[in-house]
């Protein structure tokens, strides 16, 4: 195995004069770092960069500086390192139009400017122009698979899920057009979690749970999913089935199926901006388990994911702020006897996630803020948090099926 990494290696002295030399040795590091072979990855990247910097910048330059951030990043966990060389090649997608100027653009905010800098859903929306120049120029693969890092950026900062849901369409419709729809495989959970939550319905809540219905079937994805198969796609499908059986009350379901995600299963929930919600969630399912048995296993559990986002937000990263608050505000109140101090938390919570453009998390604390105080006995508090939940979910969020929900969960409550 040693000797044909050896001879892959070799290619670089095959021709010195090789155009774009350097995309060469980036699929080449590419196909190391699937092997999970880190330090051949910083070899072959190193290489790159050698010819870049040595040949000047042809049309995959910027992606070599970038690609040289992410290893930088990843491989020798120096984030701050990865952050400037990330930025360099922005710039340079700024100064010289690239052909692959988007894919750039992409990893470097996912996987570096969260570290240093506030990102807001505005700045992680993909660029439709990247992708379909990606999809005119033949690069399918990475132009869907980069579509799909947006589209769950996206989900998870917070974009109205009508938007996103006419760019997943739109991006169907494309690949269709082009005869490549078998590539939309991986943002299928994603859209099916989308019309999900935006279905109107009536108590037939079980039903929600399941991801069939237009953009795939549960079972069919179920049974082509195996070992060999990416961990992004047992990450995606078995996230997005947590996150609905959370929302719909399912606590011990959702702890159940969030188990079923692989275990640092790379870079779409360990070393990007879905590291966040995904601990918040598991942080929001221990809390709402402990309140159902009374097990402070639980609490410790959600003391543990607390502490991750500490780590990071003491680091100087401030995308660890809206979700570390909330994750305190939450184990505050599963402990707590005072009702102002928890309201205050949670009301501090609320601002931040409005400030930073969360409008998921928005809508959540208010719900959550909701169930605190009827828990208290405060009725009328309690309605004016479900009040503002309900507009959040439905107006800025789209959540339409949050909103019926909560509406009979509510009544339910009331005739109790």
């Amino acid at each position: 195995d040693s000797k044909k990494d050896e001879e892959i290696l070799s290619l670089h002295r095959i021709d010195p004069d090789l155009p774009d030399l350097n995309k060469v040795m980036l699929l080449t590091s590419a196909h190391f770092f699937q092997k999970k072979k880190f330090l051949w990855v910083l070899y072959a990247t190193l290489l790159a960069m050698e010819y870049t910097i040595t040949n000047g910048f042809s049309s995959w330059g910027a992606n070599t500086l970038c690609y040289y951030g992410v290893c930088e990043t990843i491989v020798m966990r120096n984030p701050q390192r990865g952050y400037r060389l990330g930025r360099l090649a922005l710039q340079l997608n700024v100064d010289i139009p690239f052909q692959d100027a988007g894919v750039v653009n992409n990893v470097t905010l996912m996987l570096m400017s969260w570290h240093k800098e506030r990102i807001y859903p505005k700045d992680l929306c993909f660029n439709p122009e990247h992708l379909n120049e990606g999809l005119e120029n033949g690069n399918f693969p990475m132009a869907v698979i980069l579509g799909c890092f947006s589209f769950y950026t996206r989900f998870w900062t917070g974009e109205h899920l009508l938007s996103l849901e006419l760019s997943i369409r739109d991006i169907y419709e494309r690949l269709s057009e082009l005869g490549q729809k078998g590539l939309l495989k991986r943002p299928q959970p994603l859209f099916q979690l989308i019309l999900n939550l935006r279905k109107d319905t009536e108590d037939n809540w079980e039903e929600l749970l399941i991801l069939t219905g237009e953009a795939m079937d549960e079972e069919e994805y179920r049974n082509e999913l195996s070992d060999s198969s990416p961990p992004a796609f047992h990450t995606h499908f078995w996230f997005c089935k947590t996150v609905l059986a959370y929302n719909l009350g399912f606590y011990s379901m959702a702890e159940a199926l969030s188990l079923k995600i692989p275990h640092k299963s790379g870079l779409f929930m360990y070393k990007s901006l879905l590291l966040f919600p995904y601990t918040l969630y598991k942080s929001l399912i221990y809390c709402a388990r402990y309140r159902e048995t009374g097990s402070r296993t639980y609490l410790h559990k959600a003391r543990k994911c607390r502490k991750l986002l500490e780590k990071y937000h003491s680091s100087g990263n401030p995308n660890a702020t809206p979700h570390l608050h909330f994750a305190e505000a939450e184990e505050l109140s599963s402990k707590s006897n005072n009702p102002a101090e928890v309201q205050s938390a949670f009301d501090n919570v609320i601002e931040i996630q409005a400030e930073h453009g969360l409008t998921h998390l928005e809508a959540l604390a208010n719900e959550r803020a909701s169930d605190a105080n009827f828990h208290f006995g405060n009725q009328k508090a309690a309605k004016r948090y479900l009040d503002a939940a309900i507009h959040a979910y439905e107006e800025k969020r789209g959540e339409t099926m949050k909103r019926e929900w909560l509406l009979a969960k509510y009544d339910d409550s009331e005739t109790e």
